[in-house]
């Protein structure tokens, strides 16, 4: 009888020793697992403000190029010094003379300064709406007729086109309604095709309007008009006319020398204005 007691006493405390190891190992595991993750979330946290940092500096290289340009200074390949432990470098890459026809970049024509174009917004209190005028100018030698085969704008995002706006004014380059579809950023592009005979502009007529009326709320801004000549020594001309760069500024890490951040802006400069048309951001 005291065998099988001290048997069964050996077997309970055989058990309760292969509990505690099994538990033991159960924790183990949790604990190691916690432990990897909390690493893991750390290093996840590390490397991205890393990246926030190296996208702050790649921007200070971007806006340092952006200020050289319109203050007509030579641009910078780096910054001086270094910005939250990172080195900036900056490369510009010249396009060349650009206009910007309905959101795409035009290579510039011989003579496309043989027109102007201008576009001007007023509120009509009456029509209780605003009122486009696209202005297109004869800038060209003497004797020179061109024929223009299209007038359009970008219209400001959140406004669009009063339907039969352009039949109310006579003296219009064309009083039909115009092609109408939506560009990247939700901006309306009008486009009036003017057929043969197309109207013109000589020496003795220099200016020739569209007028129309758009409705809407939100700010009027990012907006611009352009004229198609039929000659294609003039081409396209559009009011964001000028010198077209890629700029992009990358920031490294110096400890390791590896890749932190990178931004890539297209950018236009006309008249002393910086104009960003395209900002891509890349970060580690």
């Amino acid at each position: 009888m005291i065998r099988i007691k001290q048997f069964v006493k050996n077997r309970e405390n055989g058990y309760a020793l292969l509990s505690t190891l099994i538990c033991l190992m159960v924790g183990g595991l949790i604990v190691a697992a916690l432990l990897s993750y909390a690493n893991t979330t750390l290093r996840a946290r590390a490397s991205l403000e890393r990246s926030i940092k190296g996208l702050y500096d790649a921007d200070a290289g971007v806006e340092n190029v952006l200020w050289c340009l319109s203050n007509s200074v030579s641009p910078n390949t780096t910054l001086p010094q270094t910005l939250n432990g990172n080195e900036v470098s900056m490369e510009v890459q010249e396009m060349g003379e650009c206009t910007l026809y309905a959101g795409e970049w035009i290579t510039l024509d011989s003579h496309s300064s043989w027109l102007l174009v201008e576009g001007d917004l007023v509120y009509d209190d009456l029509e209780e709406a605003y009122k486009y005028t696209i202005t297109v100018t004869w800038n060209a030698e003497s004797d020179t007729t061109i024929h223009l085969s299209e007038v359009g704008v970008k219209l400001p995002v959140g406004y669009t086109y009063q339907e039969e706006s352009a039949s109310l004014f006579g003296n219009n380059l064309s009083n039909d309604e115009p092609e109408d579809e939506l560009d990247c950023d939700g901006g309306h592009l009008l486009k009036w095709i003017l057929p043969p005979p197309r109207p013109s502009v000589t020496e003795g007529d220099p200016v020739k309007t569209q007028e129309f009326y758009i409705n809407g709320e939100d700010e009027l801004t990012g907006h611009y008009s352009w004229v198609v000549a039929a000659r294609e020594d003039v081409g396209y001309v559009s009011e964001l006319t000028g010198t077209f760069y890629i700029v992009t500024a990358t920031a490294i890490c110096p400890e390791d020398n590896k890749f932190v951040a990178k931004i890539v802006a297209d950018v236009m400069l006309s008249q002393g204005n910086i104009y960003i048309i395209a900002w891509q951001v890349n970060p580690n």
